[in-house]
């Protein structure tokens, strides 16, 4: 996709993943389920789009619904000696990504902490300084959760957290289904807000 995508004058960035997930299902699958794993696979990736096109933002999610990036901005022992280093990596070419579905929180000042040991240190204090972008957040389309602490919390953290503003993505606009679980014009009230930096 990165080669085929040269020809296009507004291609500027391309996602490796989104969401690494843990399966339920199979045993075998949820040994290979950890950083160690994510690095044999991210590595060679990342390296694959840049040798095909040197010219895109690479965006790199983490691990549990890519909720978490701490390990990779700190440079931790991923398992076997293996770190992530940005110094290895494209120059200026890599954005780390996370997702935040805390939606049910109470005290803004923990979710800020959450989320800045969750990767978004990686603006300011992380041994791999990065851009990092919030692509996926959520809550139901209603007063109380536009005006609840989750909202309000993000908004006031992404304009002045460490490093920032950080950066945010439209995910999607909610509306109504033509069809959903057999219902028509059945109404999402659910929206997910991801925005550039």
């Amino acid at each position: 996709m990165a080669k085929y995508a040269k020809k296009w004058p507004a291609f500027v960035s391309i996602s490796l993943r989104n969401e690494f997930r843990q399966t339920n299902l199979n045993n075998g699958a949820k040994s290979t389920y950890n950083w160690a794993t994510w690095y044999d696979n991210v590595i060679p990736a990342i390296k694959g789009i840049n040798e095909a096109n040197p010219d895109p933002l690479i965006f790199v999610s983490g691990l549990d619904y890519d909720t978490k990036m701490g390990p990779i901005a700190q440079a931790s022992d991923l398992g076997s000696g293996k770190k992530f280093l940005l110094s290895d990596q494209p120059k200026n070419k890599i954005v780390f990504e996370l997702h935040n579905y805390s939606n049910d929180a109470k005290d803004c000042k923990g979710l800020q902490n959450s989320m800045y040991s969750n990767g978004y240190n990686a603006m300011d204090t992380a041994k791999n300084i990065a851009p990092v972008v919030l692509t996926e957040f959520g809550f139901q389309q209603n007063r109380t959760q536009t005006n609840g602490v989750y909202a309000q919390c993000h908004k006031e953290y992404l304009l002045k957290q460490p490093g920032g503003p950080g950066g945010w993505m439209q995910w999607v606009l909610a509306g109504s289904y033509y069809i959903r679980s057999g219902t028509q014009d059945y109404e999402e009230s659910w929206g997910k807000c991801s925005s550039s930096v």
